[in-house]
């Protein structure tokens, strides 16, 4: 593994290096888009899967395909570096910010359902623009000597604390779909709380939009972002096809069931509130890892193959057997959750390192849009196994094989990617 990934972590290099107010604009606005990005995300497919539902039996049909239309939105992120080089690249990035502050702020005066979804798809597909983007122009920025792995790890750490964030804000009620937030939560209060959100969201947008205006960093390069880094060899190809691979599978087992403690207790017959607890807990931990745990013992390969084993494991049993184990399925799955943000961390870091045949920021598009595909495409195979069943009678009660076959896709494709790396580091 190359020197720079032996370093620790270091959020001090960082705030000295860029300045405090910067640094906090940085980590401020990163959160917050995250958030933004995770809460669209979850609203987006149901509504899409939805909008099938109602298409397909002849309700409202004009309304709901242009629902399904947005669909395309997911390829929009590809064509990030053709938009770079008709409006600049710094220029997309700060746009970006403003339309998803922007969208989520109408997204909270809760417009129709048609539009609500449809936001939702703007602000994920803007995300990955801007996620493009920044990460492009803060790797190759050359006016503060900032490693790449802080840069990377903390724009990672933020994403971290946006998912803690988000839990606590389902926890107490802030929720547009009830089902997420704990049993037994009175409609009234949920009621109420949808507009005590927006009275929030206002000054949240503001901040977002005036910390991107006045700290927000201007990145600055000496070099050609469009300038080809490496070769087009054998070993960059598979990485870059192992990690949009697994960040999809990411994308498809949390936000279809890990991230949701509701769906965690209705596997295990046991209580939302300590599956609740133990997710955030799971959330902190991996951040004290990344914080504190020395990263050649951690991301080492006999190590992930260990802890990817584990995860597999646990996730069968959860499965299988998880009415029957209970609250040790729970403790499992509890465990293998840090496994899978430690395997996100893994992807996210190399794919700032991988370029293909494109220039850096059409990579990590690339990488953002195919990703978000291969979700949609397990989401619909899922769905296809259980709400749809009746479609394709074969795939009825086949849910958990499609779920085992992401964890262990994603397994592969976190342990495979850090192993060419390091292989062609060497």
């Amino acid at each position: 593994m190359s020197q720079e990934h032996q370093f620790a972590f270091s959020l001090s290099e960082i705030e000295t290096k860029l300045k405090s107010r910067p640094f906090y604009a940085l980590f401020f606005n990163i959160v917050l888009l995250s958030i933004f990005f995770i809460q669209a995300l979850r609203v987006y497919l149901p509504g899409v899967y939805v909008a099938m539902f109602h298409v397909v039996f002849g309700y409202n049909i004009v309304e709901n395909l242009l629902i399904l239309l947005t669909l395309i939105f997911f390829v929009i992120p590809a064509f990030t570096n053709t938009i770079c080089k008709i409006v600049g690249i710094r220029r997309l990035m700060i746009s970006s910010i403003y339309i998803i502050a922007i969208a989520r702020l109408l997204i909270a005066f809760h417009l129709p359902n048609l539009w609500q979804t449809i936001l939702s798809g703007i602000i994920v597909t803007t995300y990955g623009m801007f996620i493009s983007t920044f990460l492009t122009l803060w790797i190759k920025d050359e006016s503060t000597d900032i490693k790449r792995y802080n840069k990377i790890t903390m724009v990672i750490f933020s994403f971290l604390c946006a998912f803690v964030l988000d839990y606590l804000i389902r926890t107490i009620g802030f929720s547009q779909d009830i089902s997420l937030l704990p049993p037994g939560f009175d409609a009234n209060i949920w009621y109420i709380t949808q507009y005590l959100w927006l009275i929030l969201q206002i000054p949240l947008t503001i901040l977002c939009i005036y910390f991107t205006i006045l700290y927000f960093p201007r990145f600055t390069t000496a070099s050609d972002l469009n300038i080809k880094e490496e070769s087009k060899t054998k070993r960059k190809r598979t990485v870059y096809s192992l990690v949009f691979m697994g960040i999809g599978m990411f994308w498809f087992l949390l936000f279809n069931i890990f991230l949701y403690p509701n769906m965690i207790a209705h596997y295990t017959a046991t209580s939302y509130y300590i599956s609740n607890i133990l997710s955030i807990s799971a959330l902190i931990a991996t951040i004290m890892i990344l914080l504190y745990v020395n990263r050649r013992f951690t991301f080492s390969i006999k190590t992930l193959v260990i802890l990817n084993g584990f995860m597999i494991v646990s996730v069968c049993l959860f499965l299988f057997l998880g009415t029957t184990l209970a609250y040790v399925a729970v403790i499992l799955i509890s465990i293998s959750l840090i496994i899978m943000y430690l395997n996100f961390f893994i992807l996210l870091s190399y794919m700032s390192t991988v370029v293909y045949k494109w220039e850096k920021v059409k990579t990590i598009s690339n990488i953002f849009a195919i990703g978000l595909v291969f979700y949609v495409l397990f989401t619909v195979f899922h769905i296809f196994t259980t709400d749809w069943a009746y479609v394709i009678s074969a795939f009825k009660g086949y849910g958990p094989v499609i779920i085992l076959i992401a964890v262990i896709i994603f397994s592969i494709s976190s342990v495979l990617s850090i192993q060419l790396n390091q292989t062609g580091r060497e």
